[in-house]
């Protein structure tokens, strides 16, 4: 009994291992800003290849002092920004962070940031932990 009772717990461990996230990071960019701009955007896919949620909690960089996870909403006739706490990221699915939809605002930029230079940029995920990237700047246009 008590071999049959370790072996489903590990079984019960190994389907647990199994049903990790997958994440991975796709096209991150920031945008290009003017010199006294204060804050600018940065924008990726990011893919969950495996079998459960994830959830991004926080993103850091030395580019800015502040770093927030932001959706773009309708309201009447007036787009808005606003601020999420988290983005969840379902299984086996990608979350596009883009123009005009949802994005990462970096607010109160330490330097300006030109177009051609990389920004490392750390990723914290609830399952997955940290990722750090490297985010190009492009060019405005």
């Amino acid at each position: 009994m008590r071999v049959f009772l370790l072996l489903i717990f590990a079984l019960i461990l190994y389907g647990t291992a199994l049903a990790k996230p997958e994440i991975q990071i796709q096209d991150p960019w920031i945008r290009e800003v003017p010199p006294v701009s204060k804050m600018s955007a940065l924008f990726m896919k990011i893919v969950n290849k495996g079998d459960t949620e994830d959830v991004l909690l926080s993103v850091k960089t030395d580019a800015s002092k502040f770093v927030e996870i932001h959706r773009m909403v309708m309201e009447g006739q007036m787009m808005k920004m606003r601020k999420l706490d988290f983005l969840k990221l379902p299984p086996k699915s990608t979350v596009e962070l883009r123009p005009g939809g949802i994005h990462i605002m970096l607010i109160e930029l330490t330097k300006p940031l030109k177009a051609g230079q990389k920004v490392k940029v750390e990723l914290n995920f609830k399952k997955s932990g940290k990722i750090v990237i490297q985010a190009p700047v492009k060019a405005l246009h």
